[in-house]
């Protein structure tokens, strides 16, 4: 369904809530979803960069690993069915088997995903079959963005990974960009798998209203203190009213008797509510099921409900308002489309806290999806995304309670999540002198773990400079000096940065290095006193040594300090930041950049 234009030429209405927008209009066809649309355009990535936009529950490594092994368990599904005995065609294995994700945003979730389903199909099982991940979203913006993140170029050059501008809802084939190729129904070979975390919440629905059997469409009309702006911005989403008017209406609602028929069930058991219908969502999935030729795993994260007695007895939809907006979903009506389709829904037994996950399945291979049914159990069902991210949200409350030992376990179960990493790093400098050599040695392996699975986004806290304090404070001076300069590459020539990598010199005994990088801290901020201090001490021994030190003893190590420069790591290592804490899926974005001006802690004796 195309959006409808707004006519700035003519005046909107007015009323006592304000001006009228629109009124008496299609929930579907409503302007809100060209707001939404402005939203996303105007800002790209930095929706998600200033946490206008919340991601986290849907953007990290332990979801990511999840969704991972029940694509795995789909893959083995389908290549099982090699004699297609059973009407299930096999694998055309000259072809990729395609993974596209609906509204890739960041790119982040893709990033994590496909590196670790990847390592899964090392599996000699699988080593034959190739697999390519597509990410998409409507706006031009962020793809640009995918094209140019250094993370992505691998991927992209192995042939691993594609784009493709994708408007859910309305597109009905994907055009991809690096290779050219065109998924069309009957160009596709193999069976598909799609990606919609955070998807279905955002694009346009339905509303009605049953009451006594009775079904109604629930027309809105949208009010607002202030004209349409240029910029969409949240002050604005966050003001306008909607308010409903129901007119009766029968269930033979749309063109399509499937949508009809689950709208007829509606109205016949449900008692007095108002039931939301996601038409969007509804378009795509059967766009999806006709380029698959009917094999298809469809995996979506979100907000909504996923039984029926959940639909009982709703208020009038609201809006959730994070930069852009988002409504609930009634995933139970997806469910009722893939079961009219002769296909399979998996959800879990109980209620979901923050995401609700389910799969949805079409085709029939010999197993019956076994595979991918016993991945969706041990991966989603059973300490699933959802309970991970629940039991996260009790344990940052008490990170100084933990041990390095625990927080280490913490950090490996997360999947090395950089976001984690940041969040409990007060807590790992408070203890970063009480590691035995042992726990050194588990940590030395665990930061490289935590950088190489970091997808960063610009984020205001620096992962590089922090991995780099913990190295320096271990006495692992070498990897301490990449870091910073990794920082130095990232946010810029910053006093404390500069400092650092003078004092990693000074520690490896590179002693004219050190004198050159503590005159760049000074340059950059004259008044930096520990590399004043720094400074003083090294040009003394120069010139003791004869311009040159063969080398430094632990007791000239201690009298110096590591600068925790980053005014983000110290308002975390205080306890005052502002903004949301890393990870945080609400709450103000903490939009300063990151800078290396600030507190210290003790070096570490050697």
């Amino acid at each position: 369904m195309k959006d409808q234009a707004l006519d700035k030429t003519q005046p909107p209405a007015s009323s006592e809530a304000g001006l009228i927008l629109e009124q008496n209009q299609r929930l579907s066809r409503s302007l809100l979803w060209q707001f939404q649309r402005t939203f996303f355009d105007q800002q790209g990535v930095e929706a998600w960069r200033q946490g206008m936009v919340p991601f986290y529950v849907t953007s990290n490594p332990f979801i990511a690993q999840a969704y991972a092994r029940v694509v795995f368990g789909f893959l083995r599904d389908c290549y099982a069915a090699r004699d297609g005995a059973t009407g299930f065609a096999p694998l055309d294995l000259s072809q990729p088997i395609y993974i596209v994700e609906l509204g890739a945003g960041s790119g982040r979730f893709g990033a994590y995903f496909l590196k670790r389903l990847l390592d899964l199909m090392k599996h000699p099982i699988l080593n034959d079959v190739h697999v390519q991940y597509i990410m998409t979203d409507f706006t031009e913006r962020n793809i640009a963005y995918w094209q140019a993140h250094p993370a992505l170029q691998p991927l992209l050059e192995a042939g691993q990974l594609d784009f493709a501008r994708f408007d859910v809802g309305n597109d009905q084939e994907l055009v991809l960009r690096h290779s050219g190729a065109v998924l069309s129904p009957g160009s596709v070979k193999n069976p598909m798998v799609v990606i919609a975390n955070y998807c279905f919440d955002s694009l346009p629905q339905d509303v009605f209203y049953i009451a006594d059997g009775q079904l109604y469409e629930s027309l809105i009309t949208l009010h607002s203190p202030q004209p349409v702006p240029d910029q969409m911005d949240q002050q604005f989403l966050a003001g306008l009213e909607i308010t409903h008017e129901h007119v009766p209406t029968t269930a033979d609602y749309y063109d399509d008797p499937d949508l009809n028929h689950i709208l007829k069930a509606y109205q016949e058991r449900l008692p007095n509510t108002f039931l939301l219908f996601p038409y969007a969502a509804f378009q795509c999935l059967g766009t999806f099921a006709r380029l698959s030729a009917g094999r298809l795993l469809l995996l979506s994260g979100d907000k909504g409900y996923i039984r029926e007695e959940d639909l009982i007895s709703r208020e009038p939809p609201a809006i959730a308002i994070h930069g852009s907006f988002s409504m609930m979903v009634n995933i139970h009506a997806l469910g009722q489309f893939i079961l009219q389709q002769g296909g399979q829904v998996l959800s879990t037994p109980h209620r979901h806290a923050s995401l609700g996950i389910c799969a949805f399945l079409l085709g029939q291979p010999p197993s019956g999806y076994a595979e991918t049914r016993l991945a969706y159990a041990e991966a989603i069902e059973n300490g699933g995304p959802d309970d991970f991210y629940m039991l996260r949200e009790g344990i940052r409350k008490h990170y100084n309670g933990f041990t390095l030992g625990e927080l280490l376990a913490y950090l490996r179960l997360s999947g090395w999540d950089a976001d984690l990493f940041i969040d409990c790093f007060p807590a790992l400098m408070e203890q970063s002198k009480g590691a035995s050599p042992a726990l050194r040695e588990e940590f030395y392996w665990a930061l490289q773990q935590i950088w190489d699975t970091y997808y960063p986004i610009g984020e205001w806290y620096d992962v590089a400079f922090c991995i780099g304090l913990l190295f320096y404070t271990w006495n692992y001076y070498h990897e301490a000096l990449r870091f910073f300069q990794l920082s130095l590459q990232r946010y810029g020539a910053e006093a404390a940065t500069a400092h650092n990598i003078g004092l990693c010199y000074y520690a490896l005994g590179q002693v004219e290095e050190a004198l050159a990088w503590i005159t760049q801290a000074l340059v950059i901020d004259p008044l930096f006193q520990p590399a004043k201090e720094l400074r003083l001490k090294v040009q003394a021994q120069l010139q003791r040594a004869g311009a040159r030190l063969p080398g430094t003893t632990p007791a000239d190590i201690l009298a110096f300090q590591s600068t925790i420069g980053n005014r983000a790591v110290q308002r975390l290592i205080q306890g005052t930041t502002s903004g949301p804490r890393p990870g945080s899926d609400g709450g103000e974005a903490q939009a300063e950049r990151v800078t290396h001006q600030g507190a210290s802690v003790p070096s570490m004796e050697m």
